[in-house]
């Protein structure tokens, strides 16, 4: 099969290499579609950062090269021999958040936070390719209704719909989203739909604004009006703010701009480090928390029930359809420009 494999900084290649054997509980995935995201471009530019080299990943028994990809939806044509899982023929979203299953934090149903925590794509072979090997009772069967072409933004919504887990009290919130890629899209729909009040999205990309406020039917606002736009708001604020960029000094900006109690949750995936007021946090009794790793039973299978019924409008996010033997020559130099039009990029491995 062909498979894109990270072999070092600024290497990439389409490898052709043979499947991979699914173990007993394990379905074999013929893959139609696989997003890119920022995560695979940092490899790509600056890796490796999660991907093991040298020595084999306690959990996978993988290193580099490894095949990337962890945005996927496919068809099982080899179910898994215990029983488990889904039958062959079943369209899926295989979920890409592996535990040990033993630790503590898997005992709890939280495999995101597993110490040997194990994706596809980062720490294991991934969906970039022809087929690819998933556990079988973690894939997120498709509905009929839903095109596989708009299933594969499950995982990015599945990442949307944790974050919003993460508020206690969204319904009638005040929330601010800051960035405008797909993620930040995503999560303002989320919000919007789990009850918030009100949503301004923000973003330097004039193009990226229009589209949030034509399929996600919020405000939205420059990077260098949101203060201004807050302030507006009158008493007490914005209850929320969603930093969804990465982009340094945001996390900083968001915590100025979410009110005295209020909630700032950290989702874009930055590098370096960002400094915080410990006054405007601690005295202003704002909480910050950090949100990633979502489970498939829970935030997996209601992105896809929320793209299915509607309430997600994110078919137009998939602004480029890629060939995978195309991915190196034409996907990586998209991404690799600050195009503000290149949203999501969806690899067809058919």
């Amino acid at each position: 099969m062909l498979a894109a494999r990270w072999h070092g900084r600024d290497d990439i290649r389409i490898d052709d290499v043979p499947p991979r054997e699914p173990l007993g509980d394990e379905v074999l995935v013929k893959v139609h579609w696989c997003g890119i995201c920022g995560t695979d471009l940092e490899e790509y530019r600056s890796g490796p950062l999660l991907i093991p080299t040298g020595k084999p990943h306690s959990l996978s028994g993988r290193m580099a090269p490894l095949t990337l990809g962890h945005e996927i939806v496919g068809e099982v044509v080899r179910a898994a021999q215990d029983g488990t899982g889904p039958a062959v023929g079943t369209y899926v979203v295989p979920d890409v958040v592996n535990g040990c299953g033993q630790c503590w934090w898997c005992l709890r149903h939280e495999e995101g936070l597993c110490p040997s925590v194990c994706v596809p794509g980062q720490q294991d072979d991934g969906g970039l390719a022809e087929f690819m090997v998933a556990k079988a009772r973690t894939c997120v069967p498709i509905p009929a209704g839903l095109p596989m072409e708009t299933a594969v933004l499950a995982e990015p919504a599945a990442v949307a719909v944790r974050a919003v887990r993460k508020v206690p009290e969204i319904i009638g919130a005040v929330a601010v989203i800051v960035g405008g890629g797909t993620i930040g899209q995503l999560t303002a729909q989320a919000v919007l739909a789990a009850g918030a009040a009100d949503c301004w999205l923000v973003d330097p990309s004039d193009y990226r604004r229009r589209f949030a406020q034509a399929h996600s039917h919020v405000r939205t606002c420059a990077p260098e009006d949101i203060a201004d736009v807050v302030a507006g708001l009158g008493a007490p604020g914005a209850d929320v703010v969603f930093e969804c960029s990465g982009a340094a000094g945001q996390l900083t900006r968001s915590v100025d701009l979410v009110r005295p109690g209020g909630v700032v949750v950290a989702v874009g995936l930055g590098s370096g480090t960002q400094l915080i007021s410990l006054p405007a946090l601690v005295l202003g009794e704002r909480r910050l928390v950090g949100s990633a790793a979502h489970l498939w039973d829970a935030d997996v299978a209601q992105a896809v029930r929320m793209l299915t019924d509607g309430r997600f409008d994110a078919a137009d996010l998939v602004t480029h359809r890629i060939p995978l033997h195309d991915l190196v020559t034409v996907a990586l130099p998209l991404l690799s420009q600050p195009d503000p039009e290149v949203v999501k990029i969806a690899i067809d491995c058919r």
